[in-house]
């Protein structure tokens, strides 16, 4: 507490506190006539009372709310602004989260070491752990928000896990050059020609799988080497919608494998609709119904493939990371990449780049070694 005196005489006796809602802080004041032993008293007693009340007044009435009572609210408020998609996937992660720690666990007496040692005890890498906190801290901030809890002591010190072996995290988010080619060499050769061209286009493209999916001819301009992304394909609501954010919509350039792969798969596609008799607008339709493909069957079939090929599962999610790779090893910086990719900054992507620069950096160093001016 401190003081000071007005021009009127009176004094003005202040503290500062830390708002629980916000985390900033603010003062509270009262006032007296004289500046004695006694008032400084008087006033801190009524400073104290008065910051109890304030505080008192922003927390929660009940705070026994469960974690599944706490999600069901917190979908129901997320299913009016955002797309369903994105309702569902927040869904599945926090209903895996809640699995782990118990549907009818008290928000409010959840502990650090109590989350932490079961997400560490289930068994799952940490980057998937690392997401089920991301989604799980989202939560439990709308539920302080709105006053459904008061653990504040939980959101503060959850953080994600550290890999541990960071570097080879990173190296599994993507494919290296020679990977990439053996993989597709071995789909071309096992004929699987819908698998073939979405592998080698997402590569290429670095489209998400659903962008692709949505993907029509009238987006491709070859004629001035553009691809136009605007919308997305919904595989679990099975409907197409705007991409997922605003930076999404975008217009790429097509460089000239990209061009060879998207003449062929043309030619695929012309002849493939010819003897199915379908009709479709589609990039790479379903080959039986000329409708969407759906990534349950792609990631079935690129996970058993690559299993099989390169001895570790690869993921459609994982050939953008992988063009995210090419475009940094041929010196594009972070920022490009993103807007290529469609997206802000992602964690994921300057890692790589930072990891794949790395590796340019160390390859020319061995060239630089092999200077030698004297015997």
């Amino acid at each position: 507490m401190w003081c000071y005196t007005k021009k009127n005489g009176t004094v003005l006796y202040r503290e500062r506190y830390q708002d629980p809602l916000t985390g900033k802080n603010k003062i509270m004041s009262v006032s007296k006539q004289k500046d004695t032993p006694q008032n400084r008293n008087k006033a801190q007693r009524e400073l104290n009372a008065k910051i109890d009340a304030a505080i008192a007044e922003l927390q929660c009435d009940d705070c026994s709310i469960t974690l599944s009572q706490m999600q069901k609210e917190y979908l129901k408020a997320q299913s009016v602004t955002f797309k369903q998609s994105t309702v569902k996937r927040n869904q599945i992660i926090t209903s895996s989260v809640i699995d782990l720690l118990g549907a009818d666990a008290i928000v409010d007496n959840l502990t650090t070491q109590f989350v932490n040692s079961r997400l560490l005890g289930s068994g799952k890498q940490v980057s998937t752990l690392n997401t089920y906190i991301t989604r799980f801290k989202a939560l439990l901030n709308w539920g302080y928000i709105n006053d459904y809890h008061n653990n504040m002591k939980l959101i503060a010190k959850l953080k994600p896990f550290v890999d541990q072996a960071d570097d080879k995290a990173i190296t599994s988010k993507y494919l290296e050059p020679a990977e990439a080619q053996k993989l597709l060499d071995y789909i071309k050769e096992d004929k699987s020609w819908h698998w073939y061209y979405a592998t080698s286009i997402l590569i290429l493209t670095g489209l998400r799988f659903g962008e692709l999916s949505a993907l029509e001819i009238p987006d491709i301009d070859t004629k001035n080497l553009t691809i136009r992304i605007s919308k997305t394909y919904d595989s679990i609501n099975d409907i197409v919608t705007t991409p997922k954010t605003d930076n999404s919509k975008r217009t790429i350039h097509i460089q000239p494998d990209l061009l060879l792969e998207l003449k062929k798969c043309l030619l695929w596609r012309n002849e493939m609709m010819l003897a199915n008799n379908i009709r479709s607008e589609l990039l790479i339709p379903n080959i039986k119904t000329g409708e969407h493909m759906h990534i349950a069957g792609f990631e079935k079939y690129l996970r058993v493939t690559s299993e099989k090929l390169l001895c570790r599962r690869v993921t459609p999610h994982m050939l953008r990371h992988t063009h995210a790779s090419l475009l940094s090893a041929n010196g594009m910086t972070p920022d490009e990449i993103a807007r290529r990719l469609g997206h802000s900054k992602s964690a994921i992507t300057s890692k790589i780049y930072i990891h794949v620069t790395q590796k340019v950096i160390e390859n020319d160093n061995r060239k630089i070694d092999q200077i030698k001016l004297f015997s």
